[in-house]
């Protein structure tokens, strides 16, 4: 392997000179990358993606041309990568996404054609596929998203036709399928988003009326499931976003209305809610890309 290093000479007459070093010796891996299963015969292929692992399956999603972008899985071998279910017949497909692991069964996002997009679960089979609950009547669906599993329980964002898009949770069964708390009453959405869990306490960036955006979290009661910090004081929002969970600390992105949109961290406390640097002092650093790598946070920034 070779580096190149450029060397700037004292006399600004002279061009810059162009000096090739070896390194020192390194040990290169390699892998031997062989194709599972052309899933989409032919040169467009089939977009696999959202791979999540239940037990020994791999569930994923695929596009083929003649049943649109469905659920697959796969055990490793060719003859064990197939299509779980058809659930919507025809080219269009069910479109799965949000796949999650919840207690040894698949929950996802999906739509039949007939009830729009539900929450849908699934242990690998075709007559084990099911939708789980119809929450909104009609065909433009409940949208459930960001599925994530706190402590055996999952928690999702939903729109259930009368309250807008809210925080719900569900056990799996139609009955234990409900909203948690109506934050923004009426039709207006509240509009959960990056549910995190940290410690089996779920975080969430959510609106109301009186603070806008907002840092919440929820123990998955209705009384439990309030207002962690008011980070941009009135109805103008912090917007938190790009919740991640770091050796039991949440991180985030958020503007308290002088710093601009910085880095923040929460202990689910008001007080332990606090900016981490003011990495761009009079702009906004724009953290982005959270990465949590082995307990350090990595991720993106503007200095200036």
């Amino acid at each position: 392997m070779l580096k190149c290093r450029y060397s700037r000479r004292l006399s600004a007459t002279r061009s810059h000179r162009l000096s090739i070093e070896r390194l020192e010796d390194r040990r290169l891996l390699t892998a031997d990358f062989q194709l599972l299963k052309d899933i989409n015969p032919g040169p467009v292929g089939s977009s696999a993606g959202n791979f999540v692992e239940v037990g020994d399956i791999t569930f994923f999603t695929a596009t083929t041309a003649t049943h649109g972008r469905e659920l697959w899985k796969t055990d490793g071998t060719e003859a064990g990568t197939v299509m779980v279910k058809d659930i919507r017949s025809g080219i269009l497909g069910s479109n799965p996404w949000s796949l999650t692991n919840l207690n040894g069964t698949l929950f996802f996002s999906a739509n039949d054609g007939v009830h729009g997009q539900q929450l849908w679960k699934s242990d690998g089979t075709e007559s084990g596929t099911v939708m789980v609950k119809n929450i909104s009547t009609g065909f433009s669906g409940a949208n459930p998203s960001y599925l994530t599993d706190v402590n055996g329980t999952l928690f999702f964002s939903a729109n259930d036709g009368v309250h807008g898009q809210e925080l719900w949770k569900s056990d799996g069964t139609e009955a234990g399928t409900v909203m948690v708390k109506d934050i923004r009453p009426g039709s207006l959405w509240s509009n959960p988003q990056y549910l995190t869990n940290v410690n089996g306490t779920l975080f969430f960036s959510t609106f109301d009326d009186v603070n806008g955006r907002e840092l919440w979290k929820s123990d998955g009661t209705e009384a439990g499931t309030v207002m962690v910090r008011d980070i941009r004081p009135g109805s103008d929002s912090g917007i938190p976003s790009n919740l991640t969970d770091v050796n039991g600390t949440l991180f985030f992105r958020a503007n308290d209305g002088i710093h601009g949109f910085e880095l923040w961290k929460s202990d689910g406390t008001s007080s332990g809610t606090v900016m981490v640097k003011d990495i761009r002092p009079g702009g906004n650093a724009s953290p982005s890309n959270l990465t949590d790598v082995n307990g350090t946070l990595f991720f993106r920034a503007d200095d200036g």
